[in-house]
C-alpha cells in the first residue's frame, strides 16, 4: 500500500470516528443516568414496602382512624404512580442507549468500509447506507433523550403536589379540631 493510499484510508475513516467518540461520551452520561434512575426505583420500592409494613403494624396495634388510613393509601398510590413514571423514563434511557450503541456499531463498520474503499471501491456501497443508518440512530437517540428530559421533573412535581395537598388536608383537620375544642 502506497503512502497516499494510507493517507486516504485514514482520512476517509475520520468523520465516523469523531461521531463514535461523541456517542461514547453520550453513552457514558446515559449509563450514569440510568444507574441513578435504577437506584431511585429501588428506593421507591423500599419506601412502598416500609409504608405497607407501617400501615399493617399501625392498623393491628392501634386501629387506624379513617384519616390515617386515607393518608397511608394516598402515599402508597403516589409511590406507585412515581414508580411507573420513573420506570417509563428508565425505558426511554434504555432505548436511547440502544440507539447510541447501534450508532457506534454502524459507524464503526462504516469507518472500516470507507477505509477499505480506497483499495476496494465496492466497499463504498456498504459505507454510505451504514453512515445514513448510524446518523438516523443518532437522531433517534437525541429525540428519545429529549422526551426523557421532558419527563425528568414529573416525579418531583407529583411528589410536591402530593405533599402540598397532604399538608393542606392536615391544616383543615387542625382547624376543625381547634374549632371543636377552643384553646
Amino acid at each position: 500500500m502506497q503512502p497516499q493510499e494510507l493517507y486516504e484510508f485514514v482520512s476517509a475513516s475520520v468523520v465516523p470516528v469523531v461521531l463514535i467518540s461523541a456517542c461514547g461520551l453520550l453513552c457514558l452520561a446515559f449509563y450514569n443516568r440510568l444507574a441513578s434512575i435504577v437506584s431511585r426505583l429501588r428506593a421507591f420500592q423500599r419506601e412502598r414496602l416500609q409504608e405497607q409494613e407501617k400501615y399493617a403494624r399501625d392498623r393491628l396495634a392501634y386501629g387506624l382512624d379513617a384519616a390515617a388510613l386515607h393518608r397511608h393509601r394516598q402515599l402508597l398510590e403516589m409511590l406507585e404512580v412515581q414508580t411507573l413514571r420513573v420506570s417509563r423514563r428508565a425505558n426511554l434511557i434504555r432505548l436511547t442507549l440502544l440507539c447510541l450503541l447501534g450508532t457506534i456499531a454502524c459507524l464503526t463498520v462504516c469507518s472500516l468500509a470507507m477505509g477499505l474503499c480506497t483499495v476496494w471501491p465496492v466497499a463504498g456501497y456498504v459505507a454510505l447506507p451504514l453512515f445514513v443508518l448510524g446518523a438516523s440512530l443518532l437522531l433517534a437517540a437525541v429525540l428519545l433523550a429529549m422526551v426523557e428530559m421532558k419527563a425528568a421533573l414529573e416525579p418531583v412535581k407529583l411528589e410536591s403536589q402530593f405533599v402540598s395537598r397532604l399538608s393542606h388536608e392536615m391544616e383543615q383537620v387542625d382547624q376543625q379540631v381547634c374549632g371543636e375544642y377552643p384553646v
